[in-house]
C-alpha cells in the first residue's frame, strides 16, 4: 500500500473526488431524464421548454445550458490533465546533482546492487535512543549514552572491529586516535554500534563513502537519507560476464511505499532515471515488477530511511502510519 502522503496517493484522492462528483451529476441527470421523459409520459405542451421523445428541440432550446454542457466537462478534463502533468513533473524531473542524493542501481539475476555516488553519514535519532555519537574528521570519537542502558561500543572500519566499554559512572566514551582506532577517514566505510549488556544494538552511527556498494544478495539494505530527493541511475547487467553477447534481462525497480517504479533496460548505455523523496524513517520493501527469470520472485530487497547526521526526519518514529514499515536488516 502506498503511503498516504505521496504524490501518487494525493493524485489518486483528487481523481477519485472528481470522478465521484462527475458521476453523481451525470447519472443523476440521466436517471431524472429517464423518469421524466420516458416513453408513455405525455409532454407538457403548455411549458415554454419541453422535450418530446424522439425529437431534438431545435426550435425550443436553452443556449446557456447547452454551452455549459460543453464547457464544464472540458474544464474538468483540462484540470485533471494539469494535475496529472504536474504530478509527473514532480516525480520524473531529475534534480540537480547538488540538490539530490545520487545512487546507482544495478539489477542482476537475481539481486540488486546499490552503489553510492554521494557519501552519506547518518545516526539514529538521539531523542529516541538517548545516545549521541560524535566522530568528526581528524577528531576523537566521543560517545555519550547517559540516560540509556548502553554498556558497550563497537567501532568497525573497513571490516575491522574494535570493542570498547563505556565508563560506568558517566556512561560515556572518548577514544583518541592511536588508541586502537585511526582518525575518521571519509573514504572508509565506518560505523559505530552502541549496545547493552545483552548485546542488543541500541544506537547506530554510520558513514558510507562514495563508491561503496551494498547488495541485496548479502541481505544488505539500501540506506537513504530522509527529506532529500534521491536520484537513481539504473542499469541492467548480467551476473556472469563471460559471454560478451549477453547483456542481461529487463528488470523493474519498484518502491511500493512511494508508488514509483522504473524499468532497467539491458544494453541501454546511459540507463534510466527515477527520483523519490523519502520523508518517513523506517524499513520498506524493494521489489522487481518485471518478470526476469525463474528466480524473479526472490529479487527483493529493503530500503532503510534514516536521518542524515545533524538533521531530523519529518516523522520522529520508526513506525509507519500505513503499517508497511518493518524492522530488519543488518543495520
Amino acid at each position: 500500500m502506498v503511503a498516504e502522503d505521496t504524490v501518487f496517493s494525493v493524485l489518486y484522492d483528487k481523481f477519485m473526488f472528481w470522478s465521484i462528483a462527475v458521476g453523481i451529476l451525470t447519472f443523476g441527470w440521466l436517471f431524472l431524464a429517464i423518469l421524466r421523459y420516458r416513453q408513455g409520459v405525455e409532454p407538457d405542451t403548455t411549458a415554454i421548454d419541453h422535450i418530446e421523445v424522439g425529437s431534438f428541440p431545435v426550435d425550443r432550446h436553452n443556449t446557456p445550458l447547452e454551452v455549459i454542457f460543453y464547457l464544464a466537462p472540458t474544464a474538468i478534463v483540462l484540470w485533471l490533465i494539469v494535475l496529472a502533468v504536474s504530478s509527473n513533473a514532480a516525480v520524473w524531473v531529475i534534480p540537480a546533482d547538488d540538490e539530490a542524493h545520487n545512487m546507482k542501481i544495478t539489477g542482476k539475476q537475481w539481486f540488486w546492487d546499490f552503489e553510492y555516488e554521494d557519501e552519506l553519514t547518518w545516526e539514529d535519532d538521539e531523542t529516541l535512543t538517548s545516545i549521541n555519537v560524535d566522530w568528526p574528521s581528524l577528531g576523537n570519537l566521543y560517545v555519550n549514552a547517559s540516560g540509556s542502558e548502553a554498556t558497550n561500543v563497537t567501532v568497525t572500519v573497513d571490516g575491522a572491529a574494535y570493542e570498547f566499554a563505556l565508563d560506568q559512572l558517566t556512561s560515556s566514551l572518548e577514544v583518541e586516535a592511536g588508541d586502537g582506532v585511526d582518525y575518521f577517514n571519509p573514504t572508509s566505510f565506518s560505523f559505530v554500534e552502541v549496545s547493552n549488556g545483552d548485546g542488543e544494538v541500541l544506537h547506530t552511527w554510520m558513514h558510507i563513502p562514495e563508491s561503496h556498494k551494498f547488495s541485496s544478495a548479502a541481505n544488505e539494505p539500501m540506506i537513504l537519507p530522509c527529506d532529500i530527493p534521491t536520484a537513481f541511475n539504473m542499469k541492467s547487467e548480467p551476473s556472469d560476464e563471460s559471454n560478451p553477447n549477453y547483456v542481461g534481462v529487463q528488470h523493474s525497480f519498484w518502491l511500493p511505499e512511494w508508488g514509483v517504479k522504473e524499468d532497467l533496460v539491458p544494453g541501454l548505455e546511459d540507463g534510466t532515471w527515477m527520483t523519490v523523496m523519502p520523508d518517513d524513517p523506517g524499513m520498506f520493501p524493494i521489489k522487481c515488477a518485471e518478470y526476469c527469470g525463474n528466480q524473479h520472485a526472490y529479487m527483493t530487497g529493503q530500503v532503510k530511511i534514516v536521518a542524515q547526521e545533524g538533521m531530523d526526519c519529518s516523522v520522529d518514529t520508526g513506525v509507519k502510519k500505513t503499517g508497511d514499515s518493518q524492522d530488519g536488516g543488518d543495520y
